[in-house]
């Protein structure tokens, strides 16, 4: 009896040990970090970075084995590297595991596509229309496969259920052409091919390619969900005014008479010196009086570098963009004056040079913002240039902001980068001149992975929609509602449904206006005004918005310079404030809130 008790006492005992090392030796699954993981291999598969972003796929991995969604995202990444045996055997496991998974159907038919093994293609691209029928592309590539097979009639019906679903689909309507042909349908072939030709040449389509994220929806790398994070309970945050100790010096100047001038300079957030730190270049009020680079010493304060960076501090500025324009790693400055633009290469030793007049930009004034974005999708970025009417004047004390009649207007600028550092004028060929502007960023409203444009201008806000070839159109998204005047823009995704929302501000606020509107995107369709706490303001500019973590709470935030602030409906006190480019320099600043959230 005791030596049958001393027996299974031992046995528990071992039990428990070979648990306890089980569990050293496969740590818990940390599913937030491999969500987050996961997400940042999909941005490096959208940046064509396919064996970085493999290796974070596998990294996601390691963090969770029970995230599906790494198995076939490895799967596409070893596609695009033509390591595809290696990336057919995932797809099988994903398949496997679950017969529902479109995407991994979706990829193994582009696999077998391209391994002429056109039976086996056809097979998957059915499983996917049998999960999702209404994805035009599978119907394409479910025709083209039966074309390899000369199994016409099929082909033909394949396409025509892609035509139904995106009448628009140039490959499908290519494709119906041809199988038409190879089956002896002379006449409908030819019809099917005027349809193309129309649909191509009127840029209404085009072409399915062979790159990365072009071949349909499911072909791309899937992002995964955040795991939803328990929300502490708010806590107190005190903002203290720490310029003076950061070492930030400003010298206010008298200033024009021109609307510009009355709107107030902005600011850019760079690391020139690639050490890490972001610094800080301002464009006009610094301590000599104009443009400024403070550097990040570290600690918290920073180091006017402008003159030792070959920069002159009596340079008086409107506005500015960073960014890479050369693609030589560092970050350069465009600069926009009163009268002129300014293009200034970082020469990665601590010192910036003007190359406007060899870079072959050109301008004549009126100008408000400016943004660098690679419109094309060609790898080098572009210049976007919003202008007002010429010698627009400020407002009097008091008045609110308005634009006289019979001034000229040298139309907004779209300069296309030429990938040799010198840039052309392209605005009228893009359709983007437009009416008298403020502001303008880039964002994909739409999710077509082409990057749109969003313009505060005269008439409201106005989304150019890009269509990768040819003009930009200009849908009416109900943007125009509740917006006059229109200064300020924001990009975020503030309800963490995918869709690009927009922070906007208002220059004059009428009935019905405010200062600040929050806009939700509706999938790109259509765009509706979000209540935010109540101000009085008369007037609102600049616009900033980010997403911070503070004790384990998310929320957003916006930043916004204006005229006439007042007391708030209270907001969440666990938000962090953000700086944000500044339109009004002698303005207060005034922190909204939205419900904190997880991301």
């Amino acid at each position: 009896m005791t030596k049958t008790l001393n027996i299974a006492l031992v046995s528990a005992f071992l039990l428990a040990l070979l648990v306890a090392l089980l569990a050293a030796t496969n740590p818990a699954a940390d599913s937030q970090e491999a969500a987050r993981l996961n997400n940042i291999g999909v941005a490096y598969m959208n940046q064509q970075l396919f064996e970085k972003a493999l290796k974070t796929f596998d990294a996601a991995a390691a963090k969770d084995p029970g995230l599906a969604v790494t198995t076939v995202n490895r799967g596409v990444a070893l596609l695009n590297l033509q390591r595809v045996e290696e990336a057919k055997a995932l797809l099988e496991k994903a398949t496997a595991k679950n017969p529902k998974d479109a995407h991994a159907w979706y990829n193994l038919g582009l696999y077998y596509k391209n391994s002429a093994d056109a039976s086996a293609a056809v097979d998957a691209f059915r499983r996917v229309t049998e999960i999702d029928p209404n994805d035009a592309d599978t119907w394409y590539f479910m025709g083209s496969t039966y074309a390899q097979l000369k199994q016409f009639p099929e082909a033909i019906g394949a396409f025509a259920a892609a035509l139904k679903i995106d009448p628009l689909h140039a490959s499908a309507q290519f494709g119906l052409a041809r199988a038409y042909q190879q089956s002896g349908q002379s006449d409908p072939a030819h019809e099917a091919m005027k349809k193309f030709q129309y649909i191509t040449q009127n840029k209404l389509g085009s072409p399915i390619s062979l790159a990365y994220g072009e071949q349909g929806k499911y072909s791309r790398a899937e992002e995964s969900p955040m795991a939803v994070e328990k929300v502490g309970a708010a806590i107190p945050v005190r903002f203290v005014d720490v310029t003076k100790h950061a070492g930030l010096k400003s010298k206010t100047t008298s200033a024009g008479k021109d609307l510009g001038s009355f709107l107030g300079p902005g600011a850019c957030f760079l690391d020139y010196d690639a050490d890490g730190q972001i610094d800080i270049f301002l464009v006009d009020n610094g301590p000599g009086g104009g443009i400024v680079l403070y550097h990040n010493v570290g600690d918290g304060k920073f180091e006017d570098v402008t003159s030792k960076s070959g920069l002159d501090p009596s340079l008086h500025a409107i506005s500015c963009t960073a960014g890479d324009f050369d693609n030589d790693g560092a970050a350069d400055l465009a600069v926009a004056l009163s009268d002129s633009v300014r293009l200034l290469h970082n020469e990665k030793n601590g010192t910036f040079k003007d190359v406007t007049e060899a870079s072959g930009l050109k301008n004549d004034g009126a100008n408000l913002g400016i943004t660098f974005v690679d419109y094309d999708h060609d790898g080098d970025l572009d210049l976007f240039i919003t202008r007002t009417l010429r010698n627009a004047p400020s407002p009097a004390t008091g008045q609110p902001i308005g634009l006289p009649s019979g001034v000229e207007f040298p139309g907004n600028v779209m300069w296309r980068n030429n990938g040799n550092s010198t840039f052309t004028d392209v605005t009228m060929a893009a359709g983007l001149s437009a009416d008298p502007s403020v502001s303008s960023v880039g964002s994909d409203y739409n999710n077509d992975r082409a990057i749109d444009l969003v313009v505060t201008d005269i008439k409201g806000p106005s989304i150019f929609a890009n269509p990768r070839e040819g003009k930009f159109s200009t849908p009416d998204v109900g943007l125009s509602l509740f917006s006059r005047l229109p200064m300020g823009i924001a990009v975020l995704d503030f309800n963490h449904d995918s869709w690009m929302d927009l922070a906007l501000t208002n220059g004059v606020t009428p009935n019905g206006v405010t200062a600040l509107a929050l806009w939700r995107n509706d999938q790109g369709k259509h765009f509706e005004k979000v209540p935010l706490p109540e101000t009085n303001w008369t007037r609102a500019f600049g616009v900033a918005s980010a997403r911070r973590k503070t004790a384990r709470v998310k929320s957003a935030s916006f930043v916004i310079s204006g005229r006439t602030a007042s007391k708030m409906s209270p907001s969440k006190p666990d938000s962090t404030r953000f700086s944000s480019k500044s339109r009004a320099p002698s303005s207060p600043a005034t922190t909204i809130t939205t419900a904190p959230s997880t991301f």
